[in-house]
């Protein structure tokens, strides 16, 4: 990761010293005071890479819980992510997951119709009663990668490329695929240049309307960074 604010980027030194708990104050902080949501950001992934402390995984999940509660989108994508694989002492609840991901849903956090999309599609909840639906779970990954998400992106374009959840399309793969190799998702560059050599076929179509929906996004962002 590489961050503008030389705060962060003193947070990732440490790191990179394996100096984890100086990493995480910095962190902390700076999303605490700041409102920032990379440094929010960056303590999640923390956790998921297993450099915080049970007691800082609570620490994390108390305050972002409540900003969930003030409706933060983020926090709430946050929250879902850690009941969904169960983090420190946050017992893994797939249910209470979807139910903080349909909240920053509503807030327009497009990695949570990723998330969500995906616990449908693979029914990865369903030991939990949350049942398999791949056509929402298409819907809900469609919507996210045509808004900007490049995970939702480069996931349906792997689904559609091997079709084992979902019917085969490799128009469709090339899409997604071009999509989120365009937002420089590395993953999927390196399955789309596998891809490309493996099956011979003209995407020209594909990759007009890949690019076409890029920079939909990209103007879209920059709206949004001047509202």
């Amino acid at each position: 990761m590489q961050f503008d604010n030389p705060r962060l980027q003193a947070a990732i030194s440490n790191i990179e010293r394996g100096r984890h708990e100086a990493a995480f104050e910095i962190f902390f902080e700076v999303a605490q005071n700041e409102a920032d949501e990379e440094a929010a950001f960056a303590l999640t992934k923390m956790c998921f890479d297993g450099q915080l402390t049970p007691e800082q995984i609570n620490k994390l999940f108390e305050w972002l819980n409540s900003n969930s509660r003030n409706s933060n989108g983020y926090a709430n994508y946050n929250v879902g992510l850690m009941y969904e694989n169960g983090m420190g002492e946050i017992v893994r609840n797939v249910p209470t997951a979807v139910k903080y991901y349909e909240k920053a849903i509503k807030d327009e956090v497009l990695d949570a119709y990723c998330n969500l999309g995906n616990i449908y599609v693979l029914g990865t909840g369903a030991d939990q009663g949350v049942a398999k639906n791949v056509p929402k779970g298409v819907e809900l990954l469609t919507i996210g990668a045509n808004g900007g998400s490049r995970v939702a992106a480069y996931n349906l374009g792997v689904l559609y490329e091997h079709g084992t959840s979902i019917p085969q399309d490799y128009d469709q793969a090339f899409y997604f695929l071009t999509l989120a190799t365009l937002q420089k998702h590395e993953h999927a560059h390196r399955c789309l240049i596998i891809f490309e050599k493996a099956i011979k076929k003209d995407f020209t179509k594909a990759f007009e309307a890949a690019q076409q929906q890029f920079w939909k996004i990209q103007n879209m962002r920059q709206l949004y960074r001047a509202l």
